[in-house]
């Protein structure tokens, strides 16, 4: 059969790059990196060694210390390091020169690397050069971002796993399986003189089988994967009044919100970071849902209704020392089928009869959703409702941090494989023409490839490397 892409595709620029690397502003270090194959030649340009010594590949992976001149005139003092490719970062050779971590330290060290021949790198160009130079996949180079971007534990443990390449194993032996079956059909269409007859399809079915099931495990887990990697958005829903915003400080632990005995108060969505459990959530307290004549709050109950239907998860807060209402009925149905929890608030007072009714059949109508009483004001029962909240977001089992799809780029090239791969197997049952099927299976293949970065078109390297920051 024909010989797959082996080597990333794009634009592989020969010039040197440099970019400041570490953060601009007041630090204990700031980093100039150069790479490309003149990074040597430019830094020793700059770089004059207190021990007045050429660099020799003997100095390679050491630090030397000295002074960067501009002219004869010293700028900083610096420890730079010599990094020859391919065992770098890039697969090229760098050097990083280690100065004082003021903005004009560095602002003048690149300004002394521009002057002596480099080319300011563009967003993202280191790590899109170990891409195109194969040191890791395009998988792994968007885990750099997400490795950067992590604000939780779980967040930077998942972006680790797909950093070290767990992911993309997981896609490789995806589409060894695949090679492995479209030998069959390409051996049979090439060599075979009654191939439809003769055939074997059993065999075959079976192998389109197994990987379309490996497909779709890693799919139904990309819900979680996403979760991990943009936060749980989970939205404070119910009437005016009734303990949203106080809910919204007892979480958070501090007066994020204003909290009145006026209702209507919150007119605009609020939105918290949150974590629980080492998991990311996009905390929302919302405007009371109600009808009103106000144009200010109905403009805001609008804004919650809106977060609703976007909504990972919904804590749908109740008073429970009140009537149920016609206006809490509608509430929890236009919860829909999302992820939910009930609140009983105000469990220090005595629970209404109209609620405890309430409670029974709605109970009975969806028993999968809790219901748990809390005091957001007294701050009791939160325990509780934390347990609930992890268990609703993962259906009561926490993921294991093994790789995750979490990546929209990801999870759409492989729902396109796994409807490629459903063709085959419909093809292969139906006895449809082997050129036919080799097209299905090729296909499924060919995204594969894409997200892997076998095969990527430029725009899209630049669409994935346009959010990285420039020394990186």
């Amino acid at each position: 059969m024909k010989e797959p892409l082996r080597t990333p595709t794009g634009t592989l620029r020969d010039d040197t790059i440099v970019a400041i690397s570490t953060s601009l502003g007041e630090a204990g270090i700031g980093i100039v990196r150069l790479s490309g194959p003149d990074a040597f030649a430019i830094t020793d340009r700059l770089f004059h060694p207190i021990d007045g010594k050429a660099f020799t590949p003997a100095f390679n992976r050491r630090l030397r210390y000295g002074w960067i001149l501009d002219g004869d005139e010293r700028v900083d003092e610096v420890l730079v390091s010599y990094m020859r490719g391919p065992h770098t970062y890039t697969a090229e050779d760098v050097t990083e020169i280690n100065a004082h971590g003021g903005a004009m330290c560095v602002q003048r060290i690149l300004a002394c690397a521009l002057e002596a021949g480099a080319r300011l790198a563009e967003r993202g160009e280191f790590t899109r050069r170990a891409f195109l130079n194969g040191r890791i996949d395009l998988p792994q180079a968007e885990a750099v971002m997400d490795l950067i971007d992590a604000k939780t534990e779980a967040a930077q443990k998942q972006a680790v796993q797909q950093l070290s390449g767990a992911l993309s194993a997981q896609i490789n032996d995806l589409k060894t399986a695949m090679l492995h079956l479209l030998s069959h059909v390409e051996y049979a269409i090439n060599f075979m003189e009654d191939a439809e007859e003769d055939l074997p399809v059993a065999p075959m079915i079976e192998e389109n089988k197994a990987i379309l099931k490996h497909v779709d495990a890693l799919l139904k887990d990309a819900h979680s994967g996403r979760l991990i990697r943009e936060g749980v958005a989970t939205v404070i829903i119910g009437r005016p009044n009734v303990g949203k915003s106080s809910l919204l400080n007892a979480l958070l632990r501090r007066e994020r919100a204003i909290v009145t005995d006026i209702p209507g108060t919150t007119r605009d969505a609020i939105e918290e970071s949150y974590q629980l459990g080492g998991i990311p959530l996009r905390l929302i307290d919302t405007a009371g849902i109600r009808d009103t004549e106000d144009v200010v709050e109905s403009i805001g109950v609008h804004i919650s209704r809106q977060q609703l239907a976007e909504a990972d998860l919904v804590l749908a807060l109740l008073d429970g020392a009140r009537d149920f209402t016609d206006e809490d009925e509608n509430l929890l149905e236009e919860m829909g089928e999302k992820p939910a929890i009930i609140l009983l608030n105000k469990e220090d007072l005595p629970v209404s009869e109209s609620m405890r009714e309430a409670r029974q059949r709605w109970e009975n109508k969806k028993p999968t959703i809790p219901w748990i009483s809390i005091s957001a004001k007294e701050q009791t029962g939160l325990e509780a409702l934390k347990d609930a909240m992890l268990n609703c977001i993962f259906h009561g089992a926490m993921p294991d941090h093994t790789a995750l799809l979490s990546n929209v780029r990801h999870i759409d090239r492989l729902k396109k494989a796994q409807h490629a791969l459903q063709d085959a197997l419909q093809a292969f049952e139906q006895g449809v023409m082997l050129d036919a099927l080799e097209v299905d299976l090729r296909g499924a293949y060919g995204e594969l490839a894409e997200l892997t970065g076998e095969k990527v078109e430029e725009n899209v390297l630049d669409k994935i490397f346009q959010d990285f920051c420039v020394g990186k």
